[in-house]
């Protein structure tokens, strides 16, 4: 899956209204099937899933890690109560080569 990734250069709006923020395009990167690296444990935690994500050559030179997890860390909810259901998600990148990451994404629901 190819993936269009776009790093943050204002932080004006909070989470669930981030686009109206100011961006800037990155580049594609390419997402990897992933795995399922902790399976939830309660109602409430939605488990964490593990992929790699390889960049094109022409990114080799540059760090990705803060606009990969700025991609899948995530928390659109917009209710004015608790208890609505809502997924957030967050995200734990490590570089492990020039091109290559490995991203965490943990997701937890608002019950």
């Amino acid at each position: 899956m190819i993936i269009h990734l776009y790093e943050r250069t204002s932080f004006h709006y909070r989470d669930a209204y981030r686009d109206l923020d100011s961006e800037e395009y990155v580049g594609e990167v390419k997402l990897l099937g992933g795995r399922v690296t902790r399976e939830p444990r309660d109602f409430d935690d939605g488990g964490v899933r593990t992929h790699r994500v390889v960049a094109p050559s022409p990114l080799a030179g540059r760090d990705l890690t803060r606009a990969i997890n700025t991609h899948f860390t995530h928390s659109g909810c917009t209710h004015d109560w608790d208890c609505c259901g809502c997924a957030s998600t967050y995200a734990t990148t490590k570089r492990v080569s020039k091109r290559e990451y490995v991203v965490s994404i943990s997701t937890s629901y608002n019950y």
